[in-house]
Order: structure tokens, then sequence, then C-alpha cells
């Protein structure tokens, strides 16, 4: 099966890293290009003004302190180029990903699915239906209870007790794609903010390539999802206390 993954510029965390070894150590796949998304993304300050016009400045005041103290486990821990170069994996650079000359390019390659391990944002056609098996893509989340974002922040907030993770063949429209390999993990109690979003990373590595290895299976039929759940976004000032104040009891209950 050849393979393009679709990708930043500015770098892979060490979880997409993880998530594409055990693709690259199998004679079945073939990672052949890297479509690099070049685009500017928007500043810590931009997405401030953003978020303040939305009426989320207070939790991004929030975020901005916790900014400081903390690292995020998606952080960039992998250079693009020198990873698909010690790879054998070629690149294209874009900063329109849905113009003609982009697409001739990636169809240049005859590929058979698109991966997506970073940038692009909310995916569009003609990107999605560019080739066979589509474009792959994480979702930590249930799709019929939990789209949108932050991950594992909203189950958290509702105390459910697990939280899923989707691997998903996108379509058109947010988190309401097919369901290729699908996955659950327990919350315990002690389960903080950040050590649940460890904990799912973790659990999910393998679900790209096992969603790979079931469309090399030409006997497989996704099943599709009937009724998605509700789209979920940043959490407002009050929400994030509230969250907070439901933690730390949870904690020392």
């Amino acid at each position: 099966m050849n393979i393009g993954i679709l990708v930043s510029h500015s770098g892979l965390s060490d979880f997409r890293v993880k998530t594409l070894q055990p693709i690259l150590e199998d004679n079945n796949f073939n990672i052949k290009v890297a479509i690099v998304d070049t685009r500017r993304g928007k500043t810590f300050k931009e997405k401030i003004i953003k978020n303040f016009k939305r009426g989320r400045g207070g939790y991004m005041i929030v975020m901005a302190f916790q900014r400081l103290f903390s690292k995020s486990i998606e952080d960039s821990s992998v250079d693009t180029y020198e990873y698909c170069q010690a790879n054998n994996i070629e690149t294209i650079e874009t900063n329109d990903p849905y113009s003609k000359e982009t697409l001739d390019a990636i169809k240049a390659y005859n590929l058979d699915t698109l991966l997506l391990v970073g940038g692009y944002g909310i995916v569009k056609e003609p990107l999605i239906a560019l080739t066979p098996n589509g474009i792959l893509s994480y979702h930590h989340g249930d799709m019929r209870k939990y789209r949108g974002m932050p991950p594992v922040f909203w189950e958290l907030y509702n105390n459910e007790k697990e939280v899923g993770m989707t691997l998903q063949k996108l379509s058109v429209g947010l988190d309401c794609g097919t369901p290729i390999v699908e996955k659950s993990v327990k919350i315990d109690k002690k389960d903080s903010l950040k050590s649940l979003e460890k904990k799912v990373n973790e659990e999910s590595i393998e679900m790209m390539y096992e969603a790979l290895c079931k469309l090399l299976d030409s006997n497989y039929q996704p099943e599709t999802i009937d009724k998605f759940g509700k789209v979920y976004t940043l959490p407002n000032l009050r929400e994030w206390i509230s969250f907070n104040i439901r933690m730390f009891f949870r904690k020392y209950r």
C-alpha cells in the first residue's frame, strides 16, 4: 500500500513519530511522500485575541499561565525534513493544499491513502477524496458522544467512566467520519487532565497501523455511525474553574 502523510512544517510530536514507526517497519506499507503544510499558523497572541472575541478570554489567560510552567505531550520533538530524509520519504511543500498544482503533484504518486499527522486544520474537499482509501486521522474521543476539543477534558468534566479513541476515515465536517478502529480506556479516580491525556495517547499509538492493516483486507467493511455526538470546544473561564473544583474533590474524595 502506497501512503502519503499530511504534516506540518513545524515538526512531528513524539506521539506522531511513534504512530508511524510500525508502518515504516511493515513491508506491506510504503510511505512515499510527505505533503508539508508550510502555511504560517496563528501565534499565541493571535490565538488569545481570537478567543477573547469568542468570549473565552478568561480561559486563555489561565492557559497562558499554564503554558509557562508545563510542556504539552504533543509538542514537536522531531524536525519534519530531517525525519523524512532519515526514512527516505520524499517531500512536497505547499502553502495551498487545495491548489491544482498541489493536488496534481500528490496524484502523481498513485497513493492508496493519506495519513493526517500534523497541520492542515479541518481538512476539506477535494483532498479528502484524492485517494481510494481517503484520509485516516486520529480523534481522541467517541464520536457518538464527543466531537471537537479539547481531548479528554469534557469526559472528565462530565464524570464519564471511560474515554473513547477513534481512528477515522475523514469525511466533510468535524469528527463525523467513518470509524476504522475504536477503543476506550478507563478513567481512574486519580486521573488528572494530563495523566489521562498521556494514557489515551499511549493506548492509541498502534491504532493507525491497525487501521491500515484492516484496509489491506479486501473483504473489510467498516461500520458507520448512525448518530454523532455534540461538538465541543474550548471551555470558558466558568467551566474551567468548575472543572478544577471537581477535579480537586475527585482527587481527595
